[in-house]
């Protein structure tokens, strides 16, 4: 069986992925690890060593030789991107490849910079027959404007991590000391999943994503509560009875969710739709949104309880299908049915009640997630 390109793409960025967060439990205060930004994962510190690692991950054996692209390629990319690593003390290729045993990389921690550059440039010097990917990338390093000081000041902080172990491998080192707490390795699994599940889908800042030492530590203290203590904290209410004021109303009426009622001819029910969209909105913003886990956990919730509400359109649908005039009553229905759903669990929730499922539900609705008039597709 063949492993399309896509696979393997996605199998590199969960490797990649779990190296950040190997990142993470070894980060010291005033620590940070980015992702995606400068590189496939970013170490910059105060008091240590910055870092860039660019992580390859191979499912056969792989052996890189001198020439090998995958060096000259990470190569080129720094050396061409170079004011972006000013700041950066260590380059590194971490790869689950070997190096050949005849590599002048072997010996590379041994070799004084000057040294490097020539032993770099010499490797190329030699042309040889069927190596036109690398004789590209030579060129271009080595074009008529090379600038040797810049490259040298690459090759300085260049080192190879190879022969790097599996993913099981590499967690299975925090099992008696990081993990000890958890009891068994199938804890420790499940644990780890759910921390690498926020690293894969959480960009904790718009334009890139980047964890700090503190959120990590909130975050995994957070999640570490979860796998040891079965108790649940309670929604918290503090807006339960609120009341927009007369500008957020003329904000709110405005919004799409409220469009959506009005089109299926059920405008006697947007104020309360309204006030249910207000007062989780306020909820979602003081108890939610500045948490990871619990925002990870709204998210999961949201997911589902689309879910569910696509499958009671479908059927709806299917009530009509026939019969085009039942169209509006059938979406009003729909609405009205999913209003009074009683409150499903959250996940580290107790008690999670029906003002606030309702508006999650309009929230769905105003993204555009899900429409209640069932003519459409």
């Amino acid at each position: 069986m063949t492993t399309n390109d896509n696979t393997l793409k996605t199998l590199g960025f969960i490797y990649q992925t779990y190296i950040g967060l190997i990142k993470c439990l070894e980060m010291n205060s005033n620590e940070k690890i980015v992702i995606e930004h400068l590189g496939d994962v970013t170490k910059i510190s105060t008091s240590t060593s910055s870092q860039q690692i660019e992580v390859k991950h191979h499912l056969d054996e792989t052996t890189l030789s001198d020439r090998s692209q995958e060096i000259w390629n990470t190569v080129w990319n720094w050396y061409n991107n170079s004011n972006k690593y000013i700041k950066i003390d260590e380059m590194i290729l971490f790869t689950t490849a070997k190096l050949s045993q005849k590599s002048i990389f072997r010996e590379w921690h041994s070799i004084d910079l000057d040294k490097r550059y020539l032993v770099f440039k010499a490797i190329g010097e030699n042309k040889k027959t069927n190596e036109q990917k690398f004789r590209k990338l030579y060129d271009k390093i080595f074009s008529p404007e090379h600038d040797p000081e810049k490259l040298k000041c690459i090759l300085g902080r260049f080192k190879i991590l190879s022969e790097q172990q599996t993913i099981k491998t590499i967690i299975n080192q925090y099992y008696k000391t990081t993990f000890r707490f958890l009891g068994n390795e199938k804890q420790m699994e499940e644990f780890v999943s759910a921390l690498i599940g926020v690293l894969l889908t959480l960009p904790i800042h718009q334009k890139r994503w980047e964890i700090t030492y503190e959120d990590f530590n909130t975050l995994f203290k957070n999640y570490a509560k979860r796998f040891t203590d079965s108790s649940e904290t309670p929604l918290q209410l503090s807006f339960e009875d609120y009341e927009p004021n007369i500008s957020e109303q003329q904000e709110l009426i405005k919004k799409h969710f409220v469009s959506e009622i009005q089109r299926i001819d059920l405008s006697d029910e947007v104020t309360d739709a309204i006030n249910d969209y207000c007062r989780t909105n306020k909820t979602v913003i003081k108890y939610f949104e500045n948490n990871i886990v619990k925002s990870k956990d709204l998210k999961d919730y949201r997911k589902q309880l689309q879910k569910t509400l696509s499958t009671s359109k479908k059927l709806s649908k299917l009530n009509c299908k026939n019969d085009t005039k039942r169209i509006l009553t059938e979406s009003q229905k729909l609405y009205l049915e999913s209003m009074k759903m009683e409150a499903r669990k959250i996940n580290g929730v107790s008690n999670n009640r029906d003002f606030f499922q309702r508006g999650v539900i309009h929230s769905i609705v105003d993204n555009k997630q899900l429409t209640w008039h069932i003519g459409d597709d």
